[in-house]
């Protein structure tokens, strides 16, 4: 299991750029970590780098499964929660982009904007 205070490191072993600048209280680092995770994927899609962003999704994926309770919920949150965000308006992109999210990051997406819709 991942925890909250793993989540840093893990990411920048995976992720060739040092992502987080850490905030000053440890309880917010993992907090940071998923944003900064947030923002590196959101370039990357924008930039059409899709090896990262598949790399950046797999990632969010693996901390998703294998992430404590605190973990689980900052992904679903703030991760998922983003995709709105750099999700193409041209439907043969949003494809593309679509392709690239895991199965299970993509329901937990679809359950929020089903749900916001209400």
């Amino acid at each position: 299991m991942i925890t909250q205070y793993e989540v840093i490191g893990l990411l920048n072993e995976e992720i060739p750029q040092p992502l987080v600048a850490l905030p000053t209280k440890a309880s917010l680092h993992v907090y940071a970590a998923i944003h900064a995770l947030c923002d590196h994927t959101r370039k990357a899609v924008e930039e059409h780098n899709t090896a990262l962003a598949r790399k950046c999704f797999k990632l969010a994926e693996k901390l998703y499964r294998q992430g404590d309770n605190v973990v689980r919920l900052l992904v679903e949150n703030c991760f998922v929660y983003s995709f709105s965000s750099f999700m193409p308006k041209d439907n043969f992109k949003k494809l593309a982009v679509r392709s690239f999210i895991p199965d299970c990051l993509y329901s937990v997406y679809i359950k929020q904007v089903t749900k916001s819709g209400n």
